[in-house]
């Protein structure tokens, strides 16, 4: 069970990776030196918006993907440290509730740049075709990741009292 969750993990981690480098690729290309022709094309594709408007937005949404896989880099690395305690028996330890609260600012990063392209995606034509839909469950796995973090240190300090009293 830790292995596959450890091989899935590490898979995640370089897909993240590579397609971190394909944002940051396609990024410097719509300002230098692909700007002209990818503007000239989405005026072709898209004669009813603002084909410069239209490669801002891009931008910015290529930037949200950025500092997103940044935060799932950030989760991944976490769950693979917690895996490696939890597959050596001693899953329960004060650092691993540090890596879930990790965890959690990271999800809750991610669910604020996810508002941040609901409210992008809000102000285009929908011809462009960017949607977006909010999703409660985000939030809720914030607030529990949260909670599983002061559980995680609230027990290790309670198992490390204990063990000082025996």
């Amino acid at each position: 069970m830790w292995s596959v969750s450890r091989q899935c993990l590490r898979i995640l981690l370089v897909l993240n990776i590579v397609a971190s480098v394909v944002f940051v690729v396609i990024l410097i290309a719509t300002v230098w030196p692909l700007a002209p022709r990818i503007e000239h094309g989405l005026a072709i594709r898209f004669p009813q918006v603002d084909a410069h408007g239209l490669l801002v937005v891009f931008r910015l949404v290529l930037g949200i993907g950025l500092l997103t896989a940044g935060a799932a880099h950030l989760i991944f690395r976490r769950l693979l440290a917690i895996i490696a305690t939890a597959a050596a028996g001693d899953p329960f330890t004060a650092a691993n509730g540090a890596r879930l609260r990790v965890i959690a600012w990271a999800l809750l990063a991610i669910q604020i740049l996810d508002l941040g392209f609901g409210a992008i995606s809000l102000t285009m034509d929908a011809s462009v075709g960017l949607d977006w839909n909010f999703s409660l469950g985000g939030w809720i796995a914030v607030l529990m990741l949260f909670v599983l973090a002061r559980v995680f240190e609230q027990g290790s300090r309670m198992r490390d009292e204990l063990a000082m009293t025996v």
